[in-house]
């Protein structure tokens, strides 16, 4: 029989019952697959599954860090987002590669501010503090259950932790590095990378930076292979191209997630881009969505803020609904109005590049708010003038902003309309 530890606090914390999550979930779903406690001694009747209920004066530190190295299946609740817990997660994911399940009160997502377990699946379950509904129980115990009969029964060896995952790679990594002269640092790749990109060399960016994200596989890296992936893809107008691009991204994220603005936001200019090619308007709808998202977490340069608000413009060319077109049009002015006026990092602590991408995304809000572009030919004459940013940069916000005084010209005609 497989064993398993749970890693959670008791009582009321932070105004979470921790207990009424483990006698009515974790604890039904351990006894229902046949988990025993961590023998971690040999009269059974001293061991328990979680830290406060085993007995004997054995240390605590003793008792959890045996439990977690031993233990077949670790069930972790952070919920009250407690140092204690946290901090033993992070032990287990250090000593076993895999069957470690974490589980967090959606009401506490907001707060979920772990980017390095942001890709790992988390069970979020509906608790209001001091009660649990029988609805929620139920869900959650279904979806706790298939975890743990994955956990129990799968032959799979691969690791469900970043650290593990991050030891695999680097092993493969040097496993191939033997039988190949590779000489380049990471950051060699990652300024050819750049230069290529910047030059709109586009397969060859890609290259460089699929060995890049290979030895590194950071967000930043990420974003950059993808980068390269996306442009190459749209210059060739393959759609097969972008729609392996979006999958690549959706499979090395966990999307439902995911808290970062800026790949929320590559995702949603590549839909977009896909709905500019196809028509298709899932797409169209699918950009709205993840450049809101994006907006939610936006707080360098109002990249997500700008285009959300942009896409809603292009409604009419979905529907010819004037309801439909009236409502995005107005929602679009509103909330171009509350984010022109929120504070971005670009401001103080942003590269130049960012300050740029503000100070066109600002006006483009700006506009947005206006009804028509506000000193469009002003801010062509400065972009033409910078010669600190790259060709591609000043194509890509030369597109963008013709592209939404256009729009704004449209939607003005058809809104007068109604």
């Amino acid at each position: 029989m497989k064993s398993c530890f749970v890693i959670m606090g008791f009582g009321i914390k932070n105004n979470i019952n921790l207990d009424l999550t483990y006698n009515e979930i974790i604890k039904p779903c351990i006894k229902e697959n046949k988990l025993i406690p961590y023998p971690l001694y040999k009269e059974n009747k001293y061991n328990a599954y979680r830290c406060d209920e085993i007995v004997g004066t054995t240390s605590i530190d003793y008792k959890f860090i045996t439990c977690l190295s031993g233990a077949d299946i670790v069930i972790a609740d952070i919920s009250t987002m407690n140092a204690n817990a946290i901090y033993e997660l992070g032990v287990r994911h250090a000593l076993k590669p895999k069957s470690t399940i974490i589980l967090c009160a959606k009401e506490k997502e907001k707060d979920f501010k772990f980017f390095d377990i942001t890709y790992v699946p988390i069970v979020f379950y509906d608790h209001n503090g001091l009660r649990l509904n029988k609805k929620a129980i139920e869900k959650t115990k279904k979806t706790l259950n298939d975890f743990l009969d994955f956990a129990i029964n799968s032959n799979d060896d691969l690791p469900d932790n970043p650290i593990h995952r991050a030891l695999r790679e680097r092993l493969s990594h040097n496993l191939r590095a033997q039988n190949q002269d590779n000489s380049k640092s990471l950051y060699s790749y990652y300024l050819e990378g750049k230069k290529e990109l910047e030059n709109s060399r586009f397969e060859k960016a890609e290259s460089l930076f699929s060995e890049l994200y290979l030895q590194d596989a950071s967000e930043e890296n990420l974003l950059l292979l993808s980068l390269a992936k996306y442009k190459s893809a749209e210059r060739n107008q393959s759609i097969k191209k972008l729609i392996e691009c979006l999958n690549f991204l959706q499979n090395n994220t966990d999307i439902e997630k995911c808290t970062s603005e800026y790949l929320l936001g590559r995702i949603a200019a590549i839909s977009l881009r896909i709905y500019n090619i196809t028509g298709d308007e899932a797409y169209y709808y699918n950009a709205i969505k993840y450049y809101r998202l994006g907006s939610t977490y936006c707080k360098t340069n109002l990249y997500c803020p700008r285009n959300y608000c942009a896409c809603m413009l292009r409604v009419h060319e979905i529907t010819d609904d004037p309801n439909v077109i009236k409502e995005y049009y107005y929602t679009a002015v509103h909330y171009a109005k509350i984010y022109r006026e929120q504070h971005m990092s670009a401001l103080e602590t942003g590269s130049y590049d960012e300050r740029i991408y503000y100070r066109y995304n600002r006006n483009d809000l700006t506009s947005i708010i206006n009804g028509y572009y506000v000193n469009y030919e002003k801010m062509v004459k400065a972009l033409d003038d910078d010669k600190d940013i790259s060709e591609l940069q000043k194509n890509v916000i030369l597109e963008g902003i013709t592209k939404l005084k256009n729009d704004l010209i449209e939607i003005q005609k058809i809104v007068k309309l109604f």
